[in-house]
């Protein structure tokens, strides 16, 4: 029986990447480094800060630890002042949480982006009352380590197998199957449909209302 629904963040969510640009952006300014396009910035997200700088970053500067660690400490400061300038959340998405509350789920959020900047976006998007438990890159191994997703569960008090999770990515499709939890696909988030069906998904939305009758179908599924 599915008895939650857990959320990754960026690209599914909320549209989060003009603002990560405008981060990244600000410290390879501050280093004298070129800028990267949202193109760039686009392909570098989902595997959490640290990685995003270091791919942000010149190739030949890209294992100098000292200047990745620097860029990253940087990169966290530059955010806070940016990070809740062009968010917003998808169209249909709140209308959506609210029904699947309304219907009896539990709702998480699990993200590789750091804890604290998670948290806000969330309070700010939705209220503090919409989701169980909200977490994001903390003491855990980065998403698609499935650590993170068995603990969120935990917290949320359901068991692996009763939760969907729900992401934009070929890094939360590995995710879930690690988790031992079912995954369903969102087209509108940071990766093709391809990918997402390369790494495996084979529910997939395209629009809010679409991913409220796949989470029914499924559960339904399970329930059979």
């Amino acid at each position: 029986m599915i008895k939650a629904i857990i959320f990754d963040l960026d690209g599914t969510l909320c549209d989060t990447l003009d603002d990560i640009r405008t981060g990244v952006n600000s410290v390879l300014e501050r280093l004298g480094y070129k800028t990267r396009t949202k193109d760039e910035i686009h392909k570098f997200i989902n595997n959490g800060a640290r990685e995003l700088i270091r791919r942000s970053l010149p190739k030949d500067v890209q294992s100098v630890d000292f200047i990745l660690e620097s860029a990253l400490s940087d990169y966290n400061m530059e955010y806070a002042k940016c990070y809740c300038n062009e968010t917003h959340a998808y169209d249909g998405i709140e209308e959506l949480l609210i029904e699947l509350k309304s219907m009896g789920y539990k709702l998480g959020v699990l993200s590789n982006k750091q804890d604290p900047f998670v948290k806000d976006i969330i309070n700010r998007m939705f209220g503090d009352d919409t989701f169980t438990f909200v977490m994001g890159q903390s003491g855990f191994p980065p998403k698609p380590d499935p650590s993170s997703a068995l603990y969120v569960a935990k917290s949320m008090g359901v068991k692996a197998e009763n939760c969907i999770y729900v992401g934009d990515s070929d890094v939360d499709v590995e995710t879930s199957y690690r988790a031992g939890m079912a995954f369903i696909g969102v087209k509108w988030g940071y990766r093709d449909e391809e990918v997402l069906r390369m790494a495996g998904a084979s529910a997939l939305a395209s629009t809010p209302f679409e991913l409220l009758q796949s989470i029914i179908d499924l559960s339904a599924e399970e329930d059979a």
